[in-house]
């Protein structure tokens, strides 16, 4: 079972790894993951990312998870996905080099290095279980980022749920399970054992459809979650709304600035 945790920054990746492992000890890890790739080369990342960092972190976790089999037991700190994400935000903010060529170049390596996962499990920001920014160094700390990054996030979470084998950045016929995980820590892993069994294999067998997977709603063991997902997600609309709203009205304030000041 070869398992992804992705999401944007500061939202409990690594405890969840770290709970995940106390869970389900006979699962491995990277030794290293492309933060050492990051530190090593003092790359741009982020924000401030490049070409030349997405294609090196693409290649590396490209080449990582070419090391572990079906047969293996591995949980991974991000995975390509995540890349193509950051590469999407900078391309459409167009404060870097990366490209319309660029961006073309890496979805159909992202979607093809995919069929080396069996699940991804996403942490979206939500409300029911904040988690406080910590700045180690690498770690993007601004607050607007992290959510635009999430929104794309969930952009692709959407296409994967509304257009499942029909969508450039998910493989068809071989895709990994897109599974959201919320909450404290407890809940994260109580989420997780909807899925996987005490030896951290798939419940139901690995041969069971990832098209079950995708549709928690049909398992009557998630049904207590409906209503709390159903709340989460229109409070995330709310938030969105307002975030809208506040961005439009600092550009008017701007805009009536400007033409004050050229009237002057």
């Amino acid at each position: 079972m070869r398992i992804a945790i992705s999401g944007t920054g500061s939202q409990g990746k690594s405890t969840l790894i770290s709970d995940f492992l106390n869970q389900w000890p006979n699962y491995k890890r990277e030794s290293e993951t492309y933060r050492s790739l990051i530190k090593e080369g003092n790359f741009p990342h982020s924000k401030n990312t490049t070409k030349d960092s997405q294609w090196r972190i693409l290649n590396y976790m490209i080449d990582e998870m070419q090391k572990w089999s079906k047969t293996d037991k591995i949980i991974m700190d991000r995975c390509p996905i995540d890349n193509l994400v950051y590469s999407l935000w900078s391309f459409e903010k167009q404060t870097t080099d990366i490209d319309k060529e660029f961006i073309d170049k890496c979805i159909p390596l992202v979607r093809e290095s995919l069929r080396q996962l069996d699940i991804i499990f996403f942490i979206p920001i939500t409300k029911v279980a904040p988690v406080l920014i910590d700045d180690n160094g690498i770690r993007e700390t601004d607050e607007i980022f992290i959510k635009e990054i999430d929104n794309i996030f969930k952009m692709l979470g959407a296409q994967y749920m509304q257009n499942f084998d029909r969508n450039p950045f998910f493989p068809k016929g071989d895709s990994p399970g897109w599974i959201e995980i919320f909450g404290d820590r407890q809940t994260r892993i109580a989420m997780i054992k909807n899925y996987l069994d005490v030896d951290g294999d798939l419940i139901g067998g690995t041969e069971e459809s990832l098209a079950d997977l995708i549709n928690p709603y049909d398992n009557k063991s998630f049904d207590e979650n409906i209503q709390q997902m159903k709340d989460i997600i229109a409070d995330q609309k709310k938030q969105r709304d307002k975030d809208i709203a506040i961005a439009h009205q600092r550009q008017l304030i701007k805009q009536f600035n400007d033409l004050a000041n050229s009237r002057k």
